[in-house]
């Protein structure tokens, strides 16, 4: 018989880098879901990064004007200097331009998190700077994976009248809180049967509202309310909000 070797103990690093690789896996399944219905209405959504907009907006002057539109002011107390940081962004959702000679222009900042555990407050406080100084606007998506678990618990509470920090946080401070069902990436079957579902019921113009990429029937999953919404209802946002972004003559 093998000997077994016993599994060490996952360090500080070890966690940390799980999480990431988590989150970007995360990220990946929400920018691809949201693509395959906003990409034909004029809407890319790509990851928040300076990079991929370079690649996305041939016009090198245009995509650094959306870098800098984004970056907020810091100003340091210590050394009376002013700088810009970028905030909180996995994602960005751009309009793509009517006309060629027309800029591409920022639509939303969408900030996806796996689970939360305390760092409700970090989006919160981007998303209280972002709107504070732009008409952008700054969501947040979630697995709430915590439902998940051996200890099963929504980190957003049962519903806005047993709610939880984080969901009030996240109420009063971003535009608006999605949820989405945990899929084991984009290769996932149950993201492809989901995503002919809501083809397939767009095509038909069907009313039907029972979210297909959330499952709310799922045990201890929050209660929606205004605010908090299953992530099909983004679509719908993106579409309509676009309307609110100033045209480029």
């Amino acid at each position: 018989m093998a000997e077994l070797i016993p599994t060490q103990p996952l360090t500080d690093s070890d966690a940390q880098a799980r999480r990431v690789l988590g989150g970007r896996a995360f990220e990946t399944v929400v920018m691809y879901i949201l693509n395959a219905f906003l990409e034909s209405k004029g809407i890319v959504v790509i990851t928040g990064k300076v990079a991929a907009l370079r690649t996305l907006v041939a016009d090198a002057s245009n995509a650094e004007q959306i870098v800098a539109y984004t970056r907020l002011p810091v100003k340091r107390r210590c050394t009376q200097t002013q700088l810009e940081d970028y905030p909180d962004s996995d994602l960005f959702a751009v309009l793509k331009p009517h006309h060629p000679r027309n800029p591409w222009r920022l639509l939303a900042i969408i900030s996806c998190k796996v689970n939360f555990h305390a760092r409700e407050t970090e989006a919160a406080f981007w998303g209280l700077s972002v709107r504070m100084s732009s008409y952008i606007k700054y969501v947040c998506v979630t697995q709430d994976s915590n439902i998940y678990g051996s200890r099963p618990r929504s980190e957003l509470g049962a519903s806005c009248e047993r709610s939880t920090k984080a969901r009030r946080l996240l109420e009063s401070y971003t535009d608006r809180v999605y949820i989405c069902k945990q899929y084991q990436g984009v290769g996932d079957p149950r993201l492809a049967q989901d995503t002919d579902a809501v083809l397939h019921r767009l095509d038909r113009r069907s009313t039907e509202m029972q979210p297909c990429f959330d499952d709310p029937s799922l045990p201890h999953h929050t209660s929606y309310c205004h605010l908090v919404r299953p992530l099909d209802d983004l679509i719908l946002d993106l579409d309509r909000w676009k309307h609110e972004i100033p045209s480029a003559e």
